[in-house]
């Protein structure tokens, strides 16, 4: 059996409204494909989408231009001094990017291709109306040659490039580097691996409006050290990281890092992570630290285990100093905690993240892992509505430890909490606000190390409004059960298709 998310038009309340931007999304996509549920332990691995393997598989969202202005061909029997047309290529992808100019395509035959691909110096530019296109035939190979350095180096904007086999063979050098103005430049249908260093594809000097789109990114590996997917980096603004499959690395499948206070350069701003699938790596499937305006929203995030020596089993952290996260829409299992907000800071603390429509489903504890849903530390402001949490073996919530400082204004509503541990609360949680949430029955509420139960949790002020009930969610298909329908808080802009908001992540009837 498989949940279908119905589709909802976006939360965007006065309350929210301060991390919903970032990105350049060009609006909300309704899910196509069923998110799957199965067993009530694990979701068998076997539902992931497969990884895009050309350019063809998987519809991507940038519009392609309507004609080429030229055309070059670059084939590995080719000779760099002809005409690089389809009866006389040229050899080399060098040569051929010396030649393109805006409007055109390079074409890019099968074969592998022992060079530097540098879209940098003299190369040209493209344009909005007219960009200059590199697309691999049948996936041609990428592979280092006698240069040193990143296989692909892109600082120019308004480029497409698309279908390749970018292999680092173990190379200690970022697979692919993007710097500079890149506006409108996307990296899509490639699949880029086996680079033995700190990130596959890498975001630094000021590198903005770039996208890539279904990729598929693995295998980026340093023994015992941080190996990324995808690492944006400070000075970095308006990227989008969306429909790829990323997994297998030995540090995070993307991570925007900014270490508060240790470097001058301005933290990244506007990053959108979308429709991704983000599955077995070492560390996290998203590591948010000190960045600005991210929206993270419709992605699958599974397969979070405890490495036993370099640690690990979230599926994604938000902390140092990061403000105006969106965290909607994704669906987390098959790991050993969904979301951790605050940890270590040396900054402010974490502000303006907003948890609100995820599925948070199937955790594990095998190996020292928590089994639970959100652990909330330093904090101020966090929103968590209109999520659900079931199949935990750990506790739903825990919050307000004092880890790095206060989990501060708190806001849970509109949750379905179906965890035998609905909630561990520490001494550090000032204006906690929680209400219109829906617990199973005899859920346990651990206050200060005190367990109480629900009428114990509402005597002490918190959740006057919030009930339980038998079945809060269909087992089957994980929508709100009729006990959670038209039964939410209405905040502000409500997204109910019936007399009121639903309760968890998925509003019934629309």
């Amino acid at each position: 059996m498989h949940v279908r998310w119905t589709t909802f038009p976006l939360l965007t309340t006065v309350l929210l409204a301060s991390a919903c931007g970032g990105g350049t999304s060009s609006g909300p996509r309704s899910p196509t494909s069923a998110v799957g549920a199965a067993s009530p332990d694990v979701t068998p691995l076997e539902e992931r989408p497969a990884a895009p393997s050309s350019p063809e598989q998987g519809t991507p969202r940038t519009p392609e231009p309507p004609a080429y202005a030229h055309e070059w061909v670059v084939s590995p029997t080719g000779n760099d001094a002809a005409a690089g047309t389809k009866s006389a290529p040229v050899k080399t992808l060098t040569r051929a990017l010396s030649l393109a100019g805006p409007g055109d395509r390079i074409r890019v035959l099968a074969g592998s291709y022992a060079e530097r691909v540098l879209i940098t110096g003299s190369v040209r530019a493209g344009t909005a109306e007219a960009p200059i296109t590199l697309e691999g035939v049948d996936m041609p190979s990428i592979i280092p040659g006698s240069r040193q350095g990143a296989l692909v180096v892109v600082e120019r904007p308004h480029w497409r490039i698309r279908g390749f086999d970018i292999d680092a063979r173990n190379r200690p050098a970022f697979a692919v580097v993007f710097s500079g103005n890149t506006e409108g430049t996307v990296l899509s249908g490639s699949e880029i691996h086996h680079a033995r260093y700190g990130a596959g594809i890498s975001f630094h000097d000021g590198a903005h409006g770039a996208t890539l789109e279904n990729n598929h990114i693995h295998h980026i590996s340093v023994p015992n050290k941080d190996g990324h997917g995808v690492l944006i980096q400070p000075t970095v603004r308006n990227i989008t990281v969306r429909d790829n499959v990323i997994h297998d690395n030995s540090g995070d499948s993307i991570q925007c890092y900014s270490p508060d206070g240790a470097m001058p350069a301005a933290p990244a701003e506007g990053l959108l992570i979308e429709g991704n699938d983000l599955y077995g790596n070492i560390e996290q499937s998203i590591d948010i630290k000190t960045c600005y305006d991210v929206t993270i929203r419709r992605n699958k995030m599974h397969k979070a285990r405890r490495h036993p020596t370099l640690g690990g089993n979230g599926a994604l952290v938000v902390h140092m100093s990061a403000r105006d996260v969106l965290i909607e829409e994704n669906d987390i299992y098959d790991a050993g905690l969904a979301i951790g907000i605050g940890g270590n800071r040396y900054g402010p603390m974490p502000s303006g993240i907003v948890i609100r429509r995820n599925l948070i489903r199937d955790m594990l504890t095998e190996g020292g892992m928590t089994g639970g849903g959100l652990q909330l530390a330093v904090s101020t402001g966090t929103q968590v509505v209109n999520n659900t949490f079931t199949r935990l073996r750990g506790p739903a919530l825990i919050l307000g430890r004092g880890d790095g400082g206060p989990t501060q204004g708190l806001v849970l509503k509109n949750n379905i909490i179906d965890a035998d541990q609905a909630m561990e609360v520490g001494l550090h949680a000032p204006g906690l606000t929680a209400g219109s949430n829906l617990y199973r029955p005899g859920a346990t509420f651990l206050e200060e190390g005190t367990a109480l139960d629900f009428s114990q949790w509402q005597a002490r002020g918190q959740d006057g409004n919030s009930y339980e009930d038998a079945a809060p969610v269909d087992p089957e298909t994980l929508a709100p059960g009729p006990a959670a329908v038209d039964r939410g808080e209405r905040l502000e802009v409500d997204p109910s298709c019936g007399a009121g908001p639903d309760i968890g992540a998925v509003e019934s009837g629309c």
